[in-house]
Parts: structure tokens; C-alpha cells; sequence
């Protein structure tokens, strides 16, 4: 009996030589990505509250923070000046708030703005869009192109737009 496993043993060990000498590993450089998550939110909620005012608000449904930017999903944000921002999907990247899939910018004075994608500089509280836009106000409806809305300034710059006015009753 010990005869049968010396030679099982030695079996072993020549499979073992083999696949050492007929293997040959290759070392490769670890790629770092930028976009590996490094939190996820459910029902995320952001509030910055100042003395005299509510502040700025940013709501989702939920939320990914990466190495160098943030996707909201379902998002909803608020000013300090009473201007709401909504969209289906937003990226914070840079200080801009990229929104998209039906984005609605309501202003405080209610002037509404529809469109596919806003930027949103947080900073300079400017928002362009070089997409098609449709602005609602007092029951009328203005279809155009390119916008530029300054938030601070509540001053609104329409360039290469053919617009049309709908009265709607």
C-alpha cells in the first residue's frame, strides 16, 4: 500500500512542476478609474440654510458620488431667490449642474422653462441651454433655441431662436 501512494504522490508533484514551467503569469499596471463610486444615496437631501433666508436646496430621489462628480436621479433644486430647478438626471461636476431628460426651471416669477438639457453655473447662477426650449407666462407659450438666463440679474438672452407665440386659453 505505501508503494501506491509514493507514486500518487510523485504524480502530483510532476502536475505540479508542469504547470509552474508551463505557466507564465504576466504582471500588468492597475488602471484607476475615475468613475468608481465611492457613495450612494437614497432619498439624498442637501440643505444650505442661511439667517435671513432658506437657502439653496438639491433633493433626489438618489444620488452617486464618484471621484469627480455627482449623478442625481430625479432631482429638484432650489435657490435662494425662490427658482426651482427639476429634471429627471443631473450631473455636479465643476461647480455646473448639468440637468437632462424633461428639465423645468420655474422662476419666482413665473416664468417656466422646458427643455431637454440646462447648465446650471452655481457660481455665476447663469443657465444656458443650446437646446430647443418652450416659456410659459401669463397663459402664452413661446417656443425657441438658444438661452441664456442670468438668475441674478433675472435677465433673459435669446439668441438664433425663431419663436412663436401660442395664447393659450
Amino acid at each position: 500500500m505505501a508503494v501506491r501512494i509514493e507514486y500518487l504522490l510523485m504524480l502530483v508533484f510532476a502536475i505540479l512542476l508542469a504547470s509552474i514551467v508551463g505557466f507564465h503569469p504576466v504582471s500588468k499596471e492597475a488602471v484607476i478609474a475615475n468613475g468608481q463610486k465611492e457613495v450612494e444615496f437614497d432619498i439624498f437631501f442637501v440643505h444650505n440654510i442661511k439667517e435671513d433666508n432658506s437657502g439653496r436646496k438639491i433633493e433626489a430621489l438618489s444620488a452617486v458620488k464618484y471621484k469627480k462628480y455627482i449623478d442625481f436621479y430625479d432631482v429638484n433644486v432650489s435657490d435662494e431667490l425662490g427658482h426651482k430647478l427639476f429634471a429627471k438626471k443631473a450631473v455636479y461636476k465643476d461647480d455646473t449642474l448639468y440637468l437632462n431628460e424633461n428639465v423645468k426651471l420655474s422662476r419666482a416669477d413665473g416664468l417656466d422653462f422646458y427643455s431637454k438639457s440646462l447648465n446650471y453655473d452655481t457660481k455665476d447662477k447663469l443657465v444656458t441651454t443650446n437646446e430647443s426650449f418652450l416659456l410659459e407666462f401669463n397663459k402664452s407659450v413661446i417656443r425657441g433655441g438658444k438661452l441664456e438666463l442670468e438668475l441674478n440679474k433675472d435677465s433673459i438672452s435669446i439668441s438664433n431662436v425663431d419663436a412663436s407665440i401660442y395664447f393659450v386659453e
